[in-house]
């Protein structure tokens, strides 16, 4: 594992180190290049610092973490509008306001970074809209590929500066770039491989001092030229700046440039969230978010202090680690020690570096961003969802990336809005006559919910009942109560409900006024206790006390059936007529529960030899959780209920004819649910070795009983 380790750590410190110098020259770049050296200093401290303590403390052990491409973009708007304000200022003045600027920002975004994983709020960034993301990295892109001509030939692409680009003298350094960023995209496309970036790297950097040498071009003169890169003269690689030149900085430049700095901090969030899922999905590992945000919070700490700029976890430099097995702290550590050797020793090393080199390499990232964004993923996206990411990097491309995501987050409430109201949160809509609760009726008592069972209209809600989809319910409640002669009770259930806001209240509200309007009772299920209060809140006190709060939609159906049942009392209870007529519809049912309970008294006479009496008191358990029953129990007299221990929920309610853990009969059996009897109650208990007798015994009473015992399970 060491030597792995060490040999991949310095593979990927190569990479790292060409990587910073070129983000150092985007961030530095157009008037402000001749600060490049300074810059590099403090953007390698930094990446000193984050890959020490990320390979410390993160989720992944192959962790480096480093300053990032995409915050160095903002920060390259942020230092040409620094270098335009002062134009007529120092170079020591100007480098140590922006110097200020730069760190500042990833103090800002380290202290974001500390909350979110503090207060552990970080799961909130993965719902960010991927139509916001792709926008985002797509507009990114783009500001990576101005910025690959800027550090290819010291000039910053604007419209102004298109004929200087131009030039043949300007072509002659940009063109370099240009065509090994577009190779080097090419080839990573057709062939990808973890070895593909650093050995182009050590191949174009070979090529040119080739050339060089062939030319006969000192390097001297190379450099002059903006040929190689200008490394960090001894004396001034870090810290960029001392207490006495914070009297050099304009703090007015630094106050106008806070919006761009609120933008440096968003797009390190984004850069985040989007890296560690891409680590999750590279290395297979589970990343504790929470855990990464402070990690790399601390570390952005100590870095900005130091005055770099912010970064996280590098998906292609972390993709080495486990390309190679280097899965260990020791990798990021190794990577470490050798930027600090560079940075404080040999920094004149990485005038090595061709600028073309660096050019293409920030060419590289720039047009894999939007290819990956616009042309992979075109197929595999909604043309909705393709349209919100080109418009989103068609913003931030023209006008800013504060302006860019503000469009993105009010396109995805839009569509949430619109797509999210489409969404039923009725689960299912019956009514009695379909589905009743499991409460034992009389036949008189079943024949009238069966006449008068649509009557009551239940809706079983589920998932968020908000501003987006309350409408839908409310709808169906107002056709609902316009029908002639209106429900006697409607039955909303929120067992399932997992959100509720003032909207939806709002909707109930007016349902629960309708209602109240028609004569109608409204029943409110397993309503949770925020649902409550914000209900009472919304409502006046007449309306309030004439709802109906029942704990679990079994219950609120037998209130309901009790409310149809009384009906039926008030309104027909003394007619004669009413009286023949329910007879008549309760007639078939009675004789089929006469007919079933003769079979079952038949049935206990017969077995009586291999039967044992049991007897229990009103609220005795007859069946306990988890007791391992040694029979099957035949109630005979009395009432029992099964019951959920945790909320009191009845599951199944048992009378004369039932039968209570019928697998019992054939081997023990633990019962998952408690039965209580809810008046005196007798049963007869068949156990095993009962069953074996009978089945030697009498094999036709047995295939009887097993006949019977399906019947009456399918019935309940």
């Amino acid at each position: 594992m060491l030597p792995t380790a060490l040999s991949t750590g310095l593979i990927i410190a190569v990479i790292v180190l060409v990587g910073e110098a070129a983000i150092a020259s985007i961030i530095f770049s157009g008037p402000l290049s001749p600060l490049v050296p300074q810059g590099t200093g403090a953007i390698l401290f930094g990446t000193l610092v984050m890959c020490f303590l990320t390979a410390l403390a993160c989720t992944y052990k192959g962790t480096i973490s480093v300053p990032h491409f995409a915050p160095a973009a903002v920060l390259l708007t942020i230092g040409a509008a620094v270098a335009a304000i002062m134009v007529s200022a120092s170079g020591e003045a100007v480098f140590a306001t922006m110097i200020v600027i730069v760190g500042l920002s990833t103090v800002a975004t380290a202290i974001c970074y500390l909350l979110i994983g503090w207060f552990g709020l970080a799961r909130l960034f993965r719902f960010m809209p991927y139509p916001l993301v792709g926008g985002f990295l797509a507009g990114l892109g783009w500001f990576l590929v101005k910025s690959s001509i800027a550090v290819a030939s010291g000039i910053t692409m604007t419209w102004e500066t298109l004929p200087a680009l131009a030039e043949i003298d300007t072509i002659q350094k940009w063109a370099p770039a240009v065509f090994y960023g577009v190779l080097l995209l090419v080839v990573a496309k057709v062939r990808p491989h973890y070895l593909i970036l650093p050995g182009s790297a050590v191949v174009a950097i070979g090529v040119c001092h080739a050339t060089l040498f062939a030319l006969d071009i000192p390097l001297a003169e190379a450099t002059a030229a903006g040929i190689l890169f200008v490394g960090i003269p001894a004396g001034s690689a870090w810290p960029p700046i001392g207490l006495s030149d914070l009297a050099l900085v304009d703090w007015g430049v630094v106050t106008s440039q806070l919006p761009g700095i609120l933008a440096v901090m968003l797009v390190a969030l984004i850069s985040l969230v989007f890296c560690a899922g891409g680590l999750e999905l590279i290395s297979g590992v589970q990343i504790d978010l929470n855990r990464e945000f402070r990690a790399e919070g601390v570390s952005s700490l100590l870095a900005g202090l130091g005055g770099s700029a912010p970064g996280c976890n590098s998906i292609p430099n972390s993709a080495v680690s486990h390309a190679t097995g280097a899965e260990t702290r020791l990798t990021g550590i190794t990577v470490a020690v050798i930027v600090g050797l560079i940075l404080f020793v040999g920094g004149d090393v990485l005038a090595l570096i061709p600028t073309p080199v660096l050019g293409g390499l920030v060419l590289f990232v720039g047009l894999n961003l939007p290819y990956e964004v616009l042309v992979s993923n075109r197929k595999t996206l909604p043309w909705l969802d393709y349209g919100i990411v080109l418009a989103v990097s068609l913003v931030i491309v023209f006008v800013g990336f504060l302006e860019g995501v503000a469009v993105g987050l009010a396109a995805a409430v839009v569509f949430f809005v619109v797509r999210f109201s489409k969404v039923s949160v009725v689960e299912a809509a019956f009514t009695l006559r379909e589905h009743r609760s499991r409460r034992t009726r009389s036949a008189t008592q079943s024949a009238i919910l069966r006449h008068w069972g649509e009557r009551v209209q239940v809706y079983r809600l589920r998932g968020y009942v908000i501003f987006g989809n309350a409408a839908a319910i409310g709808d169906r409640l107002n056709r609902v109560l316009k029908t002639d002669p209106p429900p006697l009770c409607v039955l909303l259930d929120f067992a399932q409900v997992s959100g509720f806001d003032s909207s939806a209240a709002n909707v109930v509200g007016r349902a629960v006024r309708a209602a109240h309007a028609r004569g109608t009772r409204i029943v409110l299920g397993a309503a949770a206790e925020h649902v409550r209060s914000i209900l009472h809140r919304g409502l006046p006190a007449p309306l309030w006390d004439s709802l109906i709060l029942v704990e679990d939609l079994d219950r609120a159906l037998e209130r309901c059936e009790d409310l149809v049942i009384a009906e039926w009392d008030r309104q027909h209870g003394g007619s004669d007529e009413a009286r023949e007529e329910l007879f008549g519809l309760s007639f078939d049912h009675a004789m089929r529960d006469l007919d079933r309970q003769s079979r079952f008294e038949a049935l206990v006479h017969r077995l009586a030899p291999w039967l044992e009496t049991r007897t229990y008191e009103a609220g005795e358990t007859m069946v306990a959780r988890d007791e391992v029953m040694d029979g099957m129990l035949l109630v005979t007299e009395g009432r029992a209920v099964a019951r959920e221990d945790d909320t009191g929920s009845r599951v199944e309610e048992y009378g004369p004819g039932d039968a209570l853990v019928a697998g019992a009969a054939l081997a023990p059996h633990v019962s998952q649910t408690p039965v209580i009897a809810e008046v005196p109650c007798r049963a007869l208990l068949m156990t095993p070795a009962a069953r074996e007798a009978l089945e030697r015994d009498d094999l036709a009473l047995v295939v009887e009983l097993d006949r019977y015992l399906i019947e009456t399970m399918s019935a309940q």
